[in-house]
């Protein structure tokens, strides 16, 4: 996949780092990001579905369900896996924050059908996260500490404030903004 194909809803557009940290060497952006994305899909029912990312913000706690997919590209069988639609799936019409509608596919149009089951009165918003940003942001698992370019370009792509992370000492606030902010497209408890 890579740069082209998705936008991360923490990061927008997935990349790799260099991390100098330990060095003293700069931190650098060294390529594309991942060929994962990991998706929280919102189902709604018809009648209840939001209309734009803000409206999604406030009514995902409506949804009938909640399901989260890993999707990826089998570089093997040169497939995405499951079989789907990619470019529908993981980057909505026009999307700019990795958050969407999915839209119902349409018969002499690009690509096939995607590859998930929406019910004929229900609609499905999908959140997209790269692999590193899900671990560290949303699912509280990562164990590495992350480079500060990455955190600067996720601080970027959320328009937060990065003036005082400076060091690994800062992080852990950072990280905390950014989790919480995060928390406003994760599946309501209940």
């Amino acid at each position: 996949m890579g740069v082209h194909d998705f936008r991360c809803s923490v990061c927008g557009e997935p990349g790799s780092y260099t991390c100098g940290e330990k060095t003293g060497a700069p931190c650098e952006q060294e390529g594309f990001g991942e060929d994962r994305a990991v998706l929280d899909l919102f189902f709604f029912a018809e009648k209840d579905a939001p209309e734009s990312v803000e409206a999604f913000e406030q009514a995902r706690g409506r949804a009938l369900r909640v399901e989260t997919k890993p999707f990826g590209y089998d570089w093997g069988d040169w497939e995405f896996e499951p079989s789907l639609n990619y470019r529908e799936v993981l980057m909505g019409l026009g999307d700019e924050v990795g958050v969407w509608a999915l839209q119902p596919f349409q018969e002499g149009g690009e690509g096939s059908p995607i590859s998930i089951e929406i019910p004929g009165n229900e609609q499905v918003w999908a959140v997209n996260y790269c692999p590193p940003c899900r671990a560290l942001f949303v699912d509280g698992e990562s164990t590495e500490e992350p480079c500060i370019e990455y955190l600067r370009t996720v601080a970027e792509n959320l328009r937060l404030d990065f003036k005082g992370v400076r060091s690994s000492a800062d992080k852990p606030g950072f990280i905390a903004a950014v989790r919480a902010q995060a928390a406003r497209r994760r599946p309501v408890p209940g």
